[in-house]
């Protein structure tokens, strides 16, 4: 189960090429790997000096649509993708993926569980970059382009990008775009002067029209040509206020196709070789999580290295509150509206900086202090070795308490596939929970029959069970 974003799908019919003569002049020039416009014999016809270049961000699964209709042009794009959210709902499944990639479009990275790396730990960073590059060459992609989530970066993020083994990150934005960066240029250098900050005319809308796309290709021409990496998230019809319709986007290929403006992937643009692979040093272990006593908030109000989770339709609302059970912070949930589904605050998602390290075969006592009006039970997932997280399994119910009590849960052995774990008290009806306190405590030695008797409730024990 994934907690983020939920993208849909919206497929366009498939038609051929428009011209034959014409894909095939323009396979030659994509053939071209690396090479710059600028050692051409110059060409006076329209987007003379122009190349262009279609990136999509996320791996949404909407990115389909976006592959077929540049492949009817005979055009090739650069898809950077979440590796730990392939095959979540609303995001590309592995077999889409090699579609895409057997297309001959370009697989770039996008970090595992895209975080905003400049907020993160070097060690949390480094895991995201570099685990996202060697989960793509596991599944077969040679990624050399990478692009960081929320357009956040610095010099520790450029430099672990480089250690990485990427050649070039793209950013969003740093070209003149309508109502945008008047003084900037209007297109990128081919190669570009700094292939870690490969500048773009911002990010794609829904509202984005024919003439907008077009427009930002004029401008180049007029400024002596250049590139114009474009950014796009989703390709589908009213799918949120990122998804460019596909029929947009055909119309616009179809007038580079026309005019023979060259599209070309990031790497036929910067070029390099492809860098050994390796894997980020592994989180450390430890025997709580960090913050346990919910005393250090972030500037949202939510404890430091903590998230809040959910599904269903419901409304909670989040108190930081100073009815602790030791300390002077809490955390409180009320849900005010209530008809299915639930919601629960967490250990964050993420790569081991914040949640816990899990070992196969280990069982995990999981406890927090809590106060109820309703009842609750402890909600577990767990982080495969992609970096995914899963959920996992609930604990038992635990009554309404109106003094501080303490829940608590042993759990039968992780999963082979478990790296990491992360939980917390689940509220499933209206009414209250405050929490505080979370230990863990790790027995490597507990056996199959004391989880079983624990879980039989709730699971058949021929499931878990000898």
């Amino acid at each position: 189960m994934h907690l983020r974003a939920n993208r849909h799908r919206s497929p366009e019919p498939h038609r051929r090429p428009r011209r034959a003569l014409g894909a095939l002049l323009l396979a030659a020039l994509l053939g071209i790997a690396g090479a710059s416009p600028a050692s051409a014999e110059p060409d006076r016809t329209p987007g003379s000096g122009t190349v262009v270049s279609f990136t999509f961000d996320d791996g949404s699964v909407s990115q389909t649509s976006g592959a077929e209709v540049l492949q009817r042009h005979g055009m090739r794009g650069t898809f950077y993708i979440i590796s730990g959210a392939i095959g979540s709902p609303g995001y590309l499944g592995h077999d889409e993926l090699r579609r895409i990639a057997d297309a001959g479009h370009e697989i770039g990275g996008h970090t595992v569980t895209h975080p905003d790396l400049t907020s993160v730990s070097p060690d949390e960073m480094r895991r995201q970059i570099c685990d996202d590059r060697a989960n793509l060459e596991q599944w077969g992609y040679q990624a050399t382009s990478f692009t960081t989530p929320f357009n956040e970066t610095d010099q520790n993020v450029r430099k672990a990008v480089q250690d990485c083994g990427y050649n070039s990150a793209r950013t969003m934005g740093g070209l003149r775009a309508p109502g945008d960066c008047a003084d900037c240029p209007a297109a990128e250098s081919t190669p570009p002067a700094d292939p870690y900050e490969i500048r773009s005319p911002g990010m794609i809308r829904r509202e984005t029209t024919v003439d907008d796309l077009k427009e930002a290709v004029t401008r180049a021409d007029d400024a002596g040509g250049g590139w114009v990496p474009l950014v796009l998230h989703q390709t589908c019809e009213m799918c949120g206020p990122l998804g460019l319709n596909p029929r947009v986007l055909d119309e616009f290929a179809g007038w580079l196709h026309d005019r023979g403006t060259p599209v070309r992937t990031v790497h036929e643009i910067v070029g390099g070789r492809v860098a050994p692979v390796h894997r980020a040093s592994p989180p450390q272990d430890r025997d709580r999580p960090v913050n346990a006593s919910l005393e250090h908030a972030g500037p949202d109000g939510l404890p430091i290295g903590w998230e809040t989770g959910g599904w269903g339709t419901n409304t909670p609302v989040w108190t930081r509150t100073r009815d602790a059970h030791e300390g002077r912070w809490a955390q409180r949930l009320d849900m005010t509206r209530f008809t299915d589904g639930d919601a629960k605050l967490m250990s964050t998602l993420d790569l081991g900086e914040y949640s816990l390290p899990a070992h196969t075969g280990h069982n995990y006592t999981l406890s927090t202090w809590y106060k109820s009006t309703a009842p609750t039970q402890l909600a577990v997932y767990y982080r495969d070795r992609v970096g995914q997280w899963r959920y996992w399994a609930a604990g038992p119910t635990f009554a309404p308490a109106e003094q501080w009590s303490r829940a608590h849960w042993t759990t039968p052995p992780v999963p082979k596939e478990a790296t990491g774990l992360s939980y917390g008290l689940a509220l499933f009806s209206p009414g209250s929970v405050t929490t505080d306190d979370y230990q863990v405590r790790v027995d490597a030695k507990a056996t199959n029959e004391s989880s079983c008797r624990e879980l039989d409730w709730w699971v058949p024990r021929r499931w878990l069970c000898p």
